[in-house]
């Protein structure tokens, strides 16, 4: 299996971290082994719809629904793999002011 490094950016997730939901985009990056880039996608995407953070606030709207969209993927070595990982890291921005 190959190494890829898959950045990801979602869009209009409407999440209530302090009782006021608000909605939000934000940037993931995942590493990951998968057979093809198209695995890699698929696996990364399911991956950061489970990240508790996330799973755990997102309120979910029929008519407005969340997006998740591959920025970029790319194939890495195996040391740049081992060094990067261990973790799902999630930077939120606040996508509208005044809601």
């Amino acid at each position: 299996m190959k190494r890829y490094k898959i950045q990801l950016k979602g869009e209009n997730f409407l999440l209530n971290f302090t009782g006021d939901p608000r909605k939000f985009s934000f940037q993931a990056t995942k590493y990951l082994r998968a057979r093809s880039p198209e695995d890699a996608e698929k696996m990364a995407i399911i991956m950061i719809r489970q990240t508790p953070e996330l799973r755990d606030a997102v309120i979910t709207e029929k008519s407005d629904r969340p997006k998740i969209i591959l920025e970029s993927l790319r194939e890495i070595n195996s040391l740049h793999f081992l060094l990067k990982k261990s973790s799902t890291r999630l930077t939120f921005q606040a996508e509208d002011e005044d809601l």
